[in-house]
Order: structure tokens, then sequence, then C-alpha cells
């Protein structure tokens, strides 16, 4: 093994160059100084998601050839830290198999040892696409050879088929969303719904700028605004959240989530407005998963906190919260208003639930 224990160590050290990425809440790069630190149980994992580090590892072989691909998931402590004792005993396996020979040869074997590690997953369709998009622009290749037909369908939306489309082409172009920034603001009102909130599911990973996030936001607005005795289309609504996620808009966003969530606060009346317990959790999942930050708005967090209450989807609201209590400033907004005396009713009772379980009936 080598000496540092770090699994960096052992792979740079066996002729790989390694880059980390994380692929949690979103796909982004994770800088070596702090993977490394990470690893020697120095530092807190800087994007945990659902109590686990999911990471991507690129390993490019210095000697030439095709990278690998390695997608680990890494368990916490309580301080978000690496549980050590779990890298452990795939460490000495990989050690033993990076002495047999070099890494050209090696990296079957290696993979089958991932399989045996526990370690290993599988990301979604969406994230994989999503890291090979990313990644071979990363390594200066062209996208891939779905690229032109999405490129042709955005050319026309309104009068081609879209059910053929490939995830990846969708993907290459989200990475590539500055190139196509016109073509994007032209046509997102116009694409099909499946390819929009694919588009969307991408598009979290990247910072879209504010002219962007303002079409899209427009979209989710135009999804919600339907007849009263229909359903809006929340798949449609969470993925516009998504694919805001991750922009430096913040004020544009705030406003999209605090406008959606106070739609979901109206109450039945005579016209027919839709009830809350009518509730897209979907919605209140993008929100509590992909915008953490923006619950450190205190305003915009009671809304969500009281909404999400009220879908009476306790399990959903355990899993959110245990979620976001791992972030520090997230948590202490979080609990400001789950601690405060004049919290409305069926969030004391959801927050109850949530620290002690549900209360027995008889």
């Amino acid at each position: 093994m080598s000496e540092s224990g770090t699994l960096s160590a052992l792979i740079e050290e066996a002729d790989f160059k390694l880059r980390w990425f994380d692929l949690g809440r979103r796909l982004q790069a994770v800088p070596k100084s702090i993977a490394e630190a990470f690893e020697a149980g120095q530092k807190a994992w800087p994007y945990p998601y659902l109590r686990q580090a999911w990471s991507g590892l690129l390993l490019e072989p210095t000697e030439g050839g095709e990278p690998a691909v390695w997608f680990l998931r890494f368990p916490l402590d309580e301080q978000g830290m690496l549980q050590l004792q779990a890298r452990d005993g795939l460490l000495r396996a990989l050690a033993q198999e990076l002495k047999q020979g070099p890494s050209s040869e090696s990296a079957v074997q290696l993979d089958q040892l991932l399989q045996q590690s526990g370690l290993l997953y599988t990301p979604s369709s969406e994230r994989q696409a999503a890291f090979h998009a990313y990644t071979g622009k990363l390594l200066k290749r062209a996208p891939s050879a779905h690229y032109a037909a999405v490129l042709d369908y955005f050319g026309n939306p309104q009068n081609s088929r879209w059910d053929n489309l490939a995830l990846q082409g969708i993907a290459d172009l989200a990475t590539r969303w500055e190139l196509q920034k016109e073509l994007l603001l032209r046509e997102l009102p116009h694409i099909a719904a499946p390819v929009f909130i694919n588009l969307c599911h991408c598009l979290e990973n990247e910072a879209v700028d504010h002219q962007l996030v303002e079409v899209i936001a427009t979209r989710a607005r135009e999804s919600l605004k339907i007849d009263a005795q229909d359903t809006p289309d929340f798949t449609v609504i969470a993925a516009a959240v998504r694919g805001i996620s991750n922009s430096p808009a913040q004020g544009l966003r705030h406003t999209l989530q605090q406008e959606l969530l106070e739609a979901l606060q109206q109450q039945p009346s005579s016209s027919g407005a839709r009830p809350v317990s009518v509730q897209p959790i979907e919605l209140l999942t993008a929100i509590g998963s992909r915008c953490p930050q923006d619950l450190e708005d205190q305003p915009l967090a009671r809304l969500w906190l009281n909404t999400l209450a009220q879908s009476n989807n306790q399990s959903t609201f355990n899993l959110l919260l245990s979620d976001l209590m791992f972030l520090p400033r997230v948590r202490a907004s979080l609990l400001s208003i789950l601690r405060d005396p004049t919290r409305d009713e069926t969030l004391a009772q959801a927050f109850g639930n949530f620290l002690h379980g549900p209360k027995p009936t008889h």
C-alpha cells in the first residue's frame, strides 16, 4: 500500500493522472488538494449528499490509452468526514493488483476489484451523460455522434421528431450552452416537454446566466398557469428549478421559487384553486436537494418548510431535513425556523415526527 494510505497516492504511483468530481447534488470538479485532504481524514467532503460522498474518478494512463472512470460512494460520519475503515480493504486489494503490471493491463482487474468493494455505484443516466459530456470537453474531445441530431431538432422543434433524441446529445448541448446560447434562448419555449426536462436536468451542472434563467423560469410559470380543473405538469416545473439551480442569478431563482411555493399555498375556493393536498413533491424535492443555498434565506426557507410539511409526506420531509442538516449554514437557517414557538402547527408536528417519530394512535 502507498505510504500515504490514500487512494489518490496509490493511483498516481500506478502511473495514472487522477481527477476527482462530485456527482451528488450536481456534477462539479473537486480540487486535488481538497480531495487529498478528505482522503487523509483532514477535511470534510465539501459536497455531502444523503450522508455520502458521491465521487467520480477519471483516471488517465500516463503512458497513453483510454481513460478509466470509477464511480465510488464513500460513507461520511456526522461531521461529513470519510469513514476511513470503509475504504481500507479496497486500498489493500488495489495496492496488490497495481503491483502486478502496467496500468494499461491492470484496468480490467481493477474494475473487478471495485465491483467487489461495495463502494461502487451507478449514477443516473442523466448524470452519466453529463459526466461524459463534461469530461469529454475537458479532454478536448469532440461531442458525441448524437450532438448533431439534437442541434437539428433545436433548429426546428415544432416540426421535428424528438422521441429519437439521445440523452448524450442533450448533455453535450448543455455542456456547450454558452456556444449555443442564442439557439437555446430562441427555442426553449418551443421544445417538447421531455426534451426540456432532460436538458434542465443536465443544465443543473452549469452556471447558466440570467438570460437563460429568465427563459427557463418563464416556461415554469406558463406550466403552472393552466385551467383550474387540470393539474400542472410539475415534472416540467421541477426540472426548471433544477436547470437554474447552479446559476449565479440568485435573485431570479429566489423570485421563481417564491412564486411557485406561494401558488401551492392557495386553498380551495369557488374558483377551483388547487389545494396544497394536490402537492408536487417533485418540486419541493428539487428545491431542497438542488437549491440548498437558497434556504439560507429565512423567508424562503419558512415558505418551503411549511409547504413541505403540508404535503403530508413525512418520509420525504425526514429525508430532505436529514440531508440538509449536514450543511452548516442551511442547518442554522432551518433550525431557527423549526424551533420558533410561532411556527405553523403542521410544521411543528412534522418536525416532532422527524425527531421522535409519530405519536401512537389509540
